[in-house]
This record gives structure tokens, sequence and C-alpha cells, in this order.
């Protein structure tokens, strides 16, 4: 699985221009785009509303999210996951970033991403329960805005 991951994301980097071919301008607006639709993503996430969060996904039945190893390919698919992870709204858990993204422009259309995250969530037994995790995501520039069209997330704790 690692494997396809890195091959996945070979042939983007291997298919885009180097960083040096993007001005610094254009990275610079690239990548306040990019961080506004973090921002925004992250504000659906926290308000548990599954089709705001995953209107940033591309609308694609190719569109992967890999979770701890497991692939969701698909966007309905990946909404569906998302529905259940987060009881179709009724979760309480909340996400708080660790420090600022890492946002690399690859080309004026193709940027990736690196957050560090907490969660902390009640248990199903009242219990509390808090996580790290990582997410990494290939966005690409579309008609319709920014879309992530390959995602990673992994917990590291």
């Amino acid at each position: 699985m690692k494997t396809l991951a890195f091959v996945s994301l070979l042939s983007v980097m291997a298919a885009c221009p180097a960083l040096s071919a993007v001005s610094p301008a254009t990275a610079d607006r690239v990548r306040a785009e990019v961080s506004k639709s973090l921002k925004d993503m992250g504000a659906a996430a926290n308000a548990h509303d599954v089709d705001r969060h995953v209107e940033f996904y591309a609308h694609d039945p190719a569109v992967t999210l890999i979770f701890n190893g497991v692939p969701i390919v698909g966007w309905e698919a990946i909404r569906d996951k998302q529905r259940e992870w987060w009881k179709d709204g009724k979760t309480d858990v909340v996400y708080t970033p660790q420090g600022r993204p890492e946002i690399r422009v690859m080309a004026p259309d193709v940027v990736v991403t690196t957050l560090l995250m907490k969660s902390h969530r009640t248990g199903p037994s009242g219990e509390i329960s808090e996580g790290e995790f990582a997410v990494s995501d290939v966005w690409q520039k579309r008609p319709e805005g920014w879309r992530v069209i390959y995602g990673h997330e992994s917990t590291t704790h």
C-alpha cells in the first residue's frame, strides 16, 4: 500500500514542472488560495458538516483518500465514510491544527499540503479520547476551485 501511495505521488510530481518554474508572486497567490480552502475545510470538519467538508474533494470516481493504510476511492465513497466517522454529524470531535500547514506549490495548479492535527472526542461510554494524526493532500485547481485529488491520513499515536 505504501508503494502505491509513493508511486502515485511520484506520478503527480513527474507531471508537474519544478517548483522553481513557479514565480514567487504566483506561489504566494496559490498558497493564499489553498490556505483559505484548508481553513474552510477545517471549519466544516469542526462543524461536522459532511457535505461541506467533502466539497473540497474532487467529484471524481478516481479521487482517493488513504486512511491508516486503507484506500477509499471515489467521491461518494469518501462522503459515505465521512458520514460514518462523524455519525451523520452527531459526533463531538474537535480538530486542532498543530502548527501551520505546510503548503508546497508544485505548479500553478497543483499543491501538496501537510498538516499535523490533534483530535478530542467523547467515546461511546463517556470516556475522553484524544489522538494525533497527519494529513497530506494533493490539491488541483479545477474550474470549481481547489480540490483534493489524492489524500493520506494516518494516526501518529
